[in-house]
């Protein structure tokens, strides 16, 4: 197999003559990096390369070195190990502009001068790495930025800061570019939008590097998945085996009282991630276990659903392909539906929630069946039957419960009648005596 030669420009590449083989254009090779001494490394002997044509995402949660590896390879953290672009270090390419574009986070990147427009903005970088001026009239109508052209870019909102600096990084024509979570807290739309540049990119031939925190996101972008914890590496897979070997479901749970549940959940066993706010994730038991636990306990929840493809942090065993399953499993959510729609879609997928209402110091009497309106759905009746039984029967220490099972398209109307003690001392919502 020939070397292949590079010209100046992107589309002077020539490709050896074996076009099976696949290029390895980045290669990192024993990434270390250690901040003070009697603290762990915050990266430890990282190796792994991107290839040409290809997505590579390097994928982890906040802590697992992602950032880091990224700014050891552009020389700007001191370390140890070696970080090649084609084979040459990122300082000794004389043009990086050119060969390299780079999408850094607001923390890393230089800052901009708010007062000046996006157009002259491009145009002074254009004019710093040797290219025409058109260019950055080219970047602004791919990114999506042509009427923002003249404005401020101190108007400019995250999503479109984050267009700019993609434009920044394509301004010189690169053949790989390195993100940095080029997607972290925009919205669904401007995602699928970055997602689909960036594999037009790599079909292209370019090579891209990105980090990423969403375990959902890496199988869904990337060709190839680099998995980091704790500054080591933990897998490195093409996205079948990816999703085939690391991830399993986990359950969306948030309420007001969502510590108390942390701690049940993790003392009988189950995995408990913190998501920030109200809201946890939960692994290794079901989504009705999870419902069981907070209704014998008195926890309110605002929301109970699963939640497909987490990373896991060993690999799980496939079963043989001999074994046929017991039961047809349900597709998964938002097979069949416009990418735009299937967040907002997750959202909406409620689970049965129990609801507790006290309303004095002793046991309260039961209601009667007839104060609850029925539940009007389109799904079927045997369905709804069916859905209903894997709710419990409340117990007669628990009653006074009003159960309200929501699904997906259903349009629920209830009222719950409280009947006051005749006598007694008056009593809140939360059952303490005034």
């Amino acid at each position: 197999m020939t070397a292949p030669v590079y010209g100046a420009g992107y589309g002077d590449v020539r490709l050896p003559a074996d076009a099976g083989v696949i290029l390895s254009m980045f290669q990192a090779i024993g990434l270390t990096k250690s901040y003070r001494r009697g603290r762990p490394p915050a990266l430890l002997d990282l190796s792994f390369d991107a290839r040409q044509g290809q997505v590579t995402a390097l994928l982890g949660p906040v802590g697992s070195g992602r950032t880091t590896a990224l700014l050891l390879a552009l020389g700007l953290e001191r370390g140890r190990g070696a970080a090649l672009f084609d084979g040459r270090p990122y300082r000794r390419i004389r043009c990086p502009e050119r060969e390299v574009g780079v999408v850094l986070s607001e923390h890393d990147r230089p800052p901009r001068h708010p007062d000046r427009r996006a157009r002259g903005h491009l145009r002074m970088l254009a004019a710093a790495a040797g290219v025409p001026a058109r260019r950055a009239e080219q970047m602004l109508e791919q990114t999506r930025l042509v009427g923002a052209g003249e404005h401020r870019l101190r108007t400019f909102s995250p999503g479109m800061n984050r267009r700019l600096a993609l434009a920044e990084a394509l301004l010189g024509d690169p053949r790989t570019l390195l993100l940095d979570e080029p997607t972290q807290d925009l919205s669904p739309k401007n995602c699928e939008w970055f997602h689909a540049v960036l594999r037009a990119f790599a079909a292209g031939g370019g090579t891209v590097l990105v980090t990423v925190r969403s375990p959902q996101e890496a199988a869904a972008l990337a060709d190839r998945v680099v998995t980091l914890e704790h500054g080591r590496l933990l897998a490195d897979q093409p996205v079948a085996e990816f999703l085939r070997t690391r991830l399993h479901d986990e359950v969306s749970v948030a309420g007001p009282r969502i510590g108390r549940l942390a701690d049940l959940l993790t003392q009988s066993g189950a995995q408990v991630r913190r998501e920030g706010g109200a809201r946890i994730s939960v692994g290794g038991v079901s989504r009705t276990e999870i419902g069981e636990l907070a209704f014998r306990h008195g926890i309110l929840l605002h929301e109970l659903a699963d939640r497909p493809g987490t990373v896991s942090a060993e690999p799980t065993a496939v079963a043989p392909a001999t074994e046929a399953p017991e039961a047809v499993a349900a597709p998964p959510a938002g097979v069949g539906i416009p990418a735009g729609q299937r967040a907002e879609q997750r959202h909406s997928r409620l689970q049965p929630v129990r609801q507790s209402t006290r309303t004095s110091v002793g046991p309260p009497a039961r209601q009667p069946a007839e104060t609850a309106q029925p539940v009007q759905s389109t799904r079927p009746a045997e369905e709804v039957a069916q859905l209903a039984q894997v709710v419990p029967q409340a117990t007669d220490s628990e009653t006074g419960e009003t159960v309200v099972v929501l699904t997906p398209g259903a349009v629920v109307s209830a009222s719950v009648v409280v009947q006051q003690p005749a006598a007694g001392p008056r009593t809140s919502s939360a059952g303490d005596v005034q």
